[in-house]
Parts: structure tokens; C-alpha cells; sequence
């Protein structure tokens, strides 16, 4: 598997091909799969009936010529709906679906099935009720990109990146040991760079020497909870595959950890050039 990208595990302001496809197959399932004859009074639940109600609600396009779409198509209307989702941008597709399930798909299952497929493509998005909301900030996507770009990591957070990436089978444990990993080995490198600190200090070590050397001035209560983040990863079992984890890590959880580490490191490389530059 080679370097992950930012945006493909928070597809936010783009998405990529597998998504979209994705999106469509589920969507044509609930519109032509299932059995929506009870939703409105005279209505038979058609192909065309239901194709007439996307052409006139959502692409608000002419219905004169979808008898002739559908002959041509042979009367499939996967391939006719597909003809006009090809032409939508990626937030439009976000539209095409929540136009979907508000109309044809308000179930707790189907919201709980869409919000899965969301989340195995890492889409930035998820379903609450029946309205479809950002789960991720630009500023998490930012800290994440920045943090991989500072190189004074020695990889961790690619490493990290690399595995939330993955669509199936991810190492959650991976992905949080690999993102404080990186905190550790970037704190200690600039401790070391500056400072004279030690290659065996701990990341608490690291820390203290930092705000002695009056590096880092933030707030102690932020630099306190870094340290009880890795005292978390280790105590938990986290950093220690030989000690039982404590609890059952989520996907939210261990990409918090990943925007969090990444943070972090970008502050230590800006006030590293700044340090630099003095």
C-alpha cells in the first residue's frame, strides 16, 4: 500500500471515484429494489414514476424526453438515472443522496447502512436523523496535512494515515500508537536539535525540557494533557502489544488521536523555523 493521502481518508471537499460509485449503487437499490407503493396516494412505485419525481425535483430537467431515455435504455433505469449522475459534482452527489433517503429511504436501517458506507470511504459526512451533516472540520484536515508534511516524525503519522486509509480490516490500535509515536519521536528530535536532550528521553522529558529552554510557552494545561495522552496510549496497552488494551477503541476515537498528534507536531515545526530564524 503506498502513501495515503489526506483527502482520502476525510473526503470532505472532493470525493473520490470508489465513493461515488458506492453512493449511486445504494441509492439506485432503495429507488428501484424495494417497494415504495404506500408512500403517496395513487402513486404505483414505477421505474418511471420514480425517475419523473427525481427529473422534476431534483435535476429539474424536462420529463418530454425520458420515455425516449428509457426506450433507448431498454427500459433499465440504473443506466438513465446513471447518464445524468455522471454530470454531478461531488457535492451535488451529497445532494442526490439526501434527496434519496428523505424521500424514499426514512428508515433507521437505511440511515444506519448509508452511514456505514459513508464511514468505510472515509467521507466527511454522516446522516443525523435524516439530514446529512459534516463530521470533520477543515481545520482537522489542515492539522493532519500540515502535521505529515513537517518530516521530523520519522514517518508516524504517514504510517498512521496509511492505516486509517484502509476500507476494511483497520488497525485502530496501529493508528493511535503510530500518531503518539510521532509526538514522542518529533518532541524529542527538537529537544535534542536545541537543547542537548537525551535519544532515550521519554516524551514527558522531552516536554519539560522544551518549556525550560522557554520553547514552548503554551498554556501548561494543553502540554499536561499531551503527556496524559501518552500516558493513555501506554497504560492502556496501546504503545505495549504484549499488555491487554482496556477498552474497545472506535474509529472517532483513534482519528481524534490523529488530528491531535498532528496538531501538535505543526506547532513544534512552526516554533521550530521561528527558533531558527531568531
Amino acid at each position: 500500500m503506498g502513501f495515503v493521502k489526506v483527502d482520502d481518508v476525510i473526503q470532505k471537499d472532493k470525493m473520490n471515484e470508489t465513493l461515488r460509485n458506492d453512493i449511486f449503487n445504494y441509492g439506485a437499490h432503495i429507488l428501484f429494489d424495494k417497494q415504495h407503493s404506500n408512500l403517496q396516494q395513487n402513486y404505483q412505485g414505477t421505474h418511471y414514476e420514480m425517475l419523473k419525481q427525481l427529473w422534476v425535483n431534483f435535476f429539474h430537467i424536462s420529463i418530454s424526453s425520458l420515455t425516449d431515455e428509457m426506450a433507448m435504455a431498454g427500459d433499465n433505469p440504473n443506466e438513465v438515472l446513471h447518464n445524468h449522475y455522471d454530470d454531478l459534482q461531488f457535492y451535488e452527489v451529497y445532494d442526490f443522496l439526501e434527496y434519496v433517503i428523505q424521500i424514499w429511504g426514512r428508515s433507521s436501517e437505511s440511515v444506519k447502512t448509508i452511514n456505514q458506507l459513508l464511514s468505510t470511504n472515509h467521507s466527511a459526512y454522516r446522516f443525523i436523523k435524516y439530514q446529512l451533516e459534516p463530521v470533520s472540520s477543515d481545520i482537522d484536515i489542515s492539522n493532519i496535512t500540515a502535521g505529515v508534511k513537517t518530516q521530523i516524525d520519522d514517518g508516524h503519522l504517514q504510517k498512521a494515515l496509511n492505516e486509517l486509509g484502509k476500507r476494511e480490516d483497520i488497525n485502530l490500535v496501529s493508528v493511535i500508537k503510530e500518531s503518539i509515536d510521532a509526538v514522542e519521536v518529533a518532541t524529542r528530535k527538537v529537544s535534542i536539535e536545541l537543547f542537548n536532550g537525551k535519544v532515550k528521553d521519554t516524551l514527558g522529558k522531552s516536554i519539560n525540557n522544551l518549556v525550560d529552554n522557554d520553547f514552548i510557552e503554551t498554556h501548561p494545561a494543553y502540554l499536561e494533557a499531551m503527556s496524559k495522552l501518552y500516558g493513555y496510549a501506554s497504560d492502556g496497552g496501546i504503545r505495549h502489544p504484549k499488555t491487554e488494551i482496556k477498552h474497545k477503541i472506535d474509529l472517532a476515537e483513534a482519528t481524534f488521536m490523529l488530528e491531535i498528534c498532528s496538531a501538535f507536531i505543526s506547532m513544534l515545526k512552526a516554533k521550530l523555523a521561528d527558533w531558527r530564524n531568531r
